[in-house]
């Protein structure tokens, strides 16, 4: 039932008056009777009053409701409002406007009024929405931000009804609720959660939480990246063997949430592996605790974990260089130490190919050391490979001592022109070099990828390691050889030293035995005539007697029994007056190439020992030179350190006159090398020679305190090398004197010089190089002696020579000392050690004179000489 208002009712009831009216005025109802008209007029009237008063009373009853929606309305915390469609105007705001908004219902006007006071951010989104859903008469409720009366920010819930006519929206009515509280919460809320998810993301760890069954509630982003993810999101609702793992690591995973979530208690440091979405495996350390509810009971587990395959990789690292330096410390083969070293490195760097190469004895060349991965074409291609810049990585590093890195060996100009290894496909090649403790070259490091390479950090530091671990291996090995060698070397003189006593024994004995026969055979010579038969035989048998005697000289001089002849000899005029006899014994064909010191070569020996083992050599030469040859022989007066010597058993340290005798003959092997000092051995065909001439030279030798080397190798000749005391006195002199030539007169008068040396054959040795005429000399055998001759000294010190390293005190040290008293003091520092140390406050320039050992006199006298001149200047 439709309801009108009283006014409503009114006017229709006028309306209709005047319709009759009208309608009885142009006699259109005059058709009917009178009476007729009046009685509809009268039905009409009745229902008339009886709708007005029905009408009263609907009024009255929405008057009421009317004022319980307003009570309604007014009681609620919200604003209820009305709004006309048509006539764009708010027809109701409920007070609470005033309240919330600051605004009063009356200055509600219309939609523009709303808009306006539209937080700028809702301003476009809001008001769309809402026509939207209004043209479509649907209910709605949004959310948006109103600008207050004072200017304050309120947050407001509008929920909207809309009231259709005619198919049209007319009337929204809805209630605004400030929700200002709640957004601030909600923000609150949500800048929490960001923050937790912050500090999530943002931890290098994994981090993950399961319900009871191990289903998978949430994880932070690496530890979804790791599982193949892009969203931790996607991660919730899995299981472990929905993802990458492989499933005895899954197997592994459950089992341990069950035993935290069984017996409610954490378990920490689970070292396990875990298949990555790509394929690859890491080692992760894990930690899981167990996760309780508000009453206390276990809800699910909590686990994170973190990636540990870069420590696990460097304990295997760790743990594989030990056993490598295990091995080191054994007897295994260098090869087998350099072939496990190039499989560690393989292993680690994933699709290298490396290489050892050793640097020959000259340093001139790399021979290949281990390369197992790598095929023989190339191995045999790179033997031999020459140091030099531009020569390969390996070839350039070993020369430069430096690393090289040629990330693209294609084009690039070190590997101009190499086609082995484009052959082997080789793309990228590092290099680093090997280098003994004292930074000499032993080799090189090399590493080679099929692909255009670059090194990281990590892979640098690795061929660092491993070049440094290969030093140590190929130091150890070559310190054994040498050790060996050593060894070998005092076992032979042993040996020698054996056989010269049983020889000396043996010739004693034999002379004996030749006495009688040489007196017995006289005998007999005189009982018979000249002319008799016989005579032939006992002088048969006497030569024989002396061939023997002969034999029995050189054992004894084998032996060192031999009874020597020793006077001052000038080594240089033995040699020079030997020459003639030297030409006539060899071919002619031969040449004899003589190399002498400027300066006499003093020793204390046997002239006629001397000329034996010159002679002996030069047969020795003679017999292991086909066709045309060379015979050099060379002098020259040296120092030996006593660190020297002691790599020489049975050298001496101090001054020595060096003798070197060689050929280019066919040369001995090591075999040959190990037995040529042996009485007996000979290598000619039987009858052809003894066995005892080279044995003979070394018993000389031993018999002048001497010291005897042989280098040889097959094909490349052989020298000998003898080391005899230096020795000055009366020297005898070999040739008739020539006319006298008269000495140079001094331009030097006569200097004090100070020698500090506790070697005393070197400190001896100087001082028999000294001139008295020329040089007063100041001697001490230790610093300490020094400072306490020069304090006593009162006359001018010209020179102070001195070695650097000593008891008490260095030589520079010394020297600094001297100089608070004696501050023009030039000096001169003698050493056998390399000048690589700081000699002079602190400075290493040209100004410290220097001279190393070994020097020769002529050396040590020219130093002298200059250093005194330039402080005179």
């Amino acid at each position: 039932m439709i309801y009108f208002s009283l006014p409503t009712v009114l006017a229709v009831a006028g309306l209709i008056s005047i319709l009759t009216f009208l309608l009885l005025s142009r006699g259109k109802l005059f058709k009917k009777n009178t009476a007729d008209a009046f009685a509809v007029l009268r039905d009409e009237n009745l229902k008339l009053q009886l709708e007005l008063n029905n009408l009263k009373t609907n009024e009255e009853a929405l008057e009421k409701n009317r004022d319980l929606y307003r009570a309604l309305a007014e009681s609620i915390s919200g604003i209820t409002w009305e709004y006309d469609i048509p006539g764009d105007r708010w027809t109701y705001v409920s007070p609470q406007a005033k309240d919330i908004l600051g605004y009063l219902p009356e200055e509600w006007i219309d939609l523009a009024w709303w808009l306006e006071r539209l937080h700028p951010n809702d301003r476009e989104w809001a008001p769309s929405y809402c026509r939207q859903m209004t043209a479509r008469g649907e209910n709605h409720a949004f959310s948006y931000r109103f600008f207050a009366k004072d200017g304050r920010t309120v947050w407001l819930n509008d929920n909207v009804s809309v009231e259709m006519i005619n198919g049209q929206p007319a009337i929204m009515r809805g209630i605004m609720l400030d929700i200002t509280e709640h957004k601030q919460v909600e923000e609150k809320l949500h800048q929490s959660r960001n923050m937790l998810s912050l500090v999530l993301n943002s931890v290098p760890q994994s981090v993950f939480w399961k319900d009871t069954n191990s289903t998978y509630l949430g994880c932070n982003h690496i530890f979804a990246q790791r599982a193949g993810y892009s969203n931790s999101e996607d991660i919730v609702g899995k299981t472990d063997y929905d993802l990458p793992w492989r499933p005895e690591e899954s197997d592994a995973y459950r089992a341990d949430d069950r035993e935290v979530m069984e017996h409610n208690r954490h378990k920490i440091h689970i070292e396990e592996t875990q298949k990555q979405s790509d394929g690859t495996c890491i080692w992760v350390d894990t930690t899981k605790v167990p996760l309780v509810d508000q009453s206390g009971a276990v809800s699910g587990v909590l686990g994170i974990y973190e990636d540990i395959t870069d420590r696990k990789r460097a304990q295997e690292r760790e743990k594989s260089q030990l056993s490598i330096l295990e091995k080191i410390a054994t007897n295994l083969p260098l090869k087998d130490l350099l072939e496990d070293l190039v499989h560690f490195v393989e292993q680690e760097i994933r699709g290298s190919y490396c290489s050892v190469l050793l640097a020959n004895e000259a340093g001139t060349h790399l021979l290949h050391g281990a390369a197992p991965s790598l095929p023989d074409f190339y191995n045999e291609a790179v033997n031999g490979l020459e140091i030099r810049q531009g020569a390969g990585s390996c070839g350039t590093a070993a020369f430069l001592n430096k690393r090289v890195i040629v990330e693209k060996i294609e084009g690039h100009p070190f590997w101009k022109g190499f086609d082995p290894a484009q052959k082997a496909g080789l793309l990228a090649c590092w290099s680093e070099p090997i280098l003994a403790s004292d930074k000499q070259l032993l080799g090189t490091f090399a590493t080679y990828h099929k692909t255009p390479h670059t090194p990281g950090h990590e892979e640098i530091a690795l061929i660092e390691s491993a070049a440094h671990l290969a030093s140590i291996a190929i130091e150890r090995v070559r310190a054994e050889e040498k050790h060996s060698v050593l060894q070998e070397q005092l076992r032979q003189m042993q040996k020698i030293e054996a056989i010269g006593q049983l020889t000396g024994g043996i010739a004693h004995d034999f002379n004996n035995l030749l006495t009688p026969i040489f007196v017995y055979a006289g005998m007999i010579k005189k009982s018979f005539s000249d002319a008799d038969p016989n005579m032939k035989k006992i002088d048969g048998l006497i030569s024989s007697a002396h061939k023997a005697k002969e034999l029995t000289k050189q054992l004894l001089s084998f032996s060192r029994k031999q009874v020597l002849s020793m006077s001052y000899l000038d080594l240089n005029e033995i040699i020079v007056s030997l020459q003639d006899l030297m030409r006539s014994t060899i071919r002619e064909n031969i040449e004899i190439d003589l190399q002498l010191s400027p300066t006499p070569s003093h020793i204390l020996a046997d002239q006629g020992q001397i000329e034996q083992i010159l002679v002996n050599l030069a047969v020795n030469a003679q017999d292991a030179i086909t066709g045309n040859g060379k015979i050099s022989l060379q002098t020259k007066q040296v120092i030996i350190g006593d660190e020297y010597a002691k790599l020489h058993p049975g050298m001496k340290s101090g001054a020595q006159v060096m003798l070197t005798f060689s050929d280019n003959g066919c040369g001995m092997n090591n075999e040959i090398l190990s037995h040529i000092f042996e009485p007996f051995f000979t290598t000619k065909p039987v009858g052809h020679g003894t066995g005892l001439g080279l044995a003979t030279v070394y018993g000389i030798v031993k018999q002048h305190d001497g010291y005897l080397q042989v280098q040889s190798s097959v094909g490349e000749g052989t020298t000998f090398t003898i080391y005899l005391p230096e020795n000055k006195g009366e020297t005898l002199q070999i040739s008739p004197p020539g006319p006298a030539v008269p000495q140079q007169s001094r331009k030097m008068d006569k200097k004090t010089l100070m020698i500090v040396e506790d070697n005393w054959m070197v400190r001896e040795m100087i001082l028999s190089m000294l001139e008295p005429d020329q040089y007063k000399v100041l001697c001490a055998d230790s610093p300490l002696m020094a400072q306490t001759i020069a304090d006593s000294y009162e006359g001018l010190i010209d020179l102070l020579v001195t070695d650097v390293i000593m008891p008490e005190m260095s030589g520079p040290e010394l020297y600094k000392l001297l100089t608070e008293k004696r501050p023009e003091l030039p000096v001169l520092f003698i050493s056998g050690y390399t000048y690589d140390m700081t000699l002079h406050d602190g400075k290493q320039d040209n100004d410290v004179n220097f001279l190393p050992k070994p020097f020769t006199t002529e050396q040590f006298l020219s130093s002298i000489q200059s250093v005194i001149r330039g402080n005179d200047i």
